[in-house]
């Protein structure tokens, strides 16, 4: 099991909590945002290229392992798994 290996339960729950299907009693996962407006090209490990991310887009946190590179494994809300450097990232809270 590597650093970025993703949870699958964490996975889907954060996937519950976006399509409104959370369950009762269930703490949801902290949003995040990627800062600033246009795009921002991120790593995405399992295709292992480049992708374009909207900024602004709402992201979670998948893992807590930070990279070399001061990178995180985020989930977007356009259904990517992406690496994106943690100054990229603004806390949001629960929206």
């Amino acid at each position: 099991m590597g650093p970025f290996t993703v949870d699958k339960k964490k996975l889907e729950k954060i996937i519950n909590q976006v399509s409104g299907k959370i369950k009762t009693g269930v703490e949801p996962e902290p949003e995040m945002a990627i800062s600033g407006s246009g795009t921002i090209w991120c790593y995405d490990p399992s295709t292992r290229r480049v992708i374009r991310i909207y900024r602004g887009i709402k992201c979670y946190l998948l893992s807590n392992f930070i990279d070399d590179l001061d990178r995180v494994l985020v989930y977007t809300a356009a259904n990517d798994v992406v690496l994106i450097e943690q100054e990229e990232l603004i806390e949001t809270g629960f929206d």
